[in-house]
């Protein structure tokens, strides 16, 4: 994979004035690491887009800051995105990680799934256990995502493991190797789909039920005013 390169210098502005940052396009960050002491940054939120969009939180990123003197590099990976509490797009700060390139670190790898089920194009239902893994690996063996190829499931409630899986040899799996991933049950018979829905009616039905009580009861009024008027004459 190509290497990844991000820019950002560094942030003089905090507090509630960072909102005049993100009106010029700019998002305010922060980089940290064991080793060295956090650093204020802003970084274009374009570059940072295009960037996220490729590396996600698993893949390792060329960091460069220009400080106004010097152009520091990092190695770096993005830690945190948050976002904004009512527009869930808009983004209010990024952590950046400083790994440690000689030392295993523990991420959760994204699982991607490919490939048609013959047991679902016969009707069956795809059930996905996980979605992601949590491994240990250096970090430039961190695999951006872990395939799921679900062509082999042929029959009903036949299921794939962890174990299955054609994980990557410089990785440790933290997870049980006999954890689910991914199972095909079979469809629910007309007896199991009746007994699903129970009493569950859609709105027509409602409406006509609603106007068949609304009748009877005009009617169950007016053979009381018939009664009344008999027994009064």
């Amino acid at each position: 994979m190509a290497d990844l390169i991000l820019r950002a210098s560094l942030r003089t502005i905090f507090g509630k004035k960072t909102e005049s940052l993100r009106q010029k396009g700019f998002i305010p960050a922060v980089v940290y690491g064991p080793k060295s002491e956090p650093i204020s940054l802003q970084v274009k939120e374009k570059d940072f887009l295009d960037i996220y969009k490729t590396a996600g939180e698993t893949d390792l990123i060329t960091l460069f800051i220009d400080t106004g003197q010097e152009e520091i590099k990092k190695k770096v990976m993005i830690q945190d995105v948050s976002y904004h509490y009512l527009y869930d797009k808009k983004i209010m700060h990024i952590d950046f990680y400083e790994v440690p390139l000689d030392k295993p670190i523990t991420v959760y790898v994204p699982l991607h799934f490919v490939g048609e089920s013959p047991a679902v194009k016969k009707g069956g239902v795809l059930i996905k256990s996980m979605s992601e893994i949590m491994i240990e690996a250096l970090p430039s063996d961190v695999p951006h995502k872990i395939e799921v190829d679900i062509s082999s499931l042929n029959d009903f409630d036949q299921t794939i493991y962890l174990r299955d899986l054609n994980l990557p040899e410089k990785i440790k799996v933290l997870v049980d190797l006999n954890t689910p991933v991914v199972t095909v049950s079979a469809p629910l018979t007309e007896e199991e789909l009746e007994k699903e829905l129970g009493e569950v009616k859609t709105v027509e039905e409602i409406k006509t039920e609603r106007e068949e009580k609304e009748k009877e009861e005009e009617k169950e009024i007016v053979e009381e005013s018939k009664e009344k008027e008999e027994k009064e004459n």
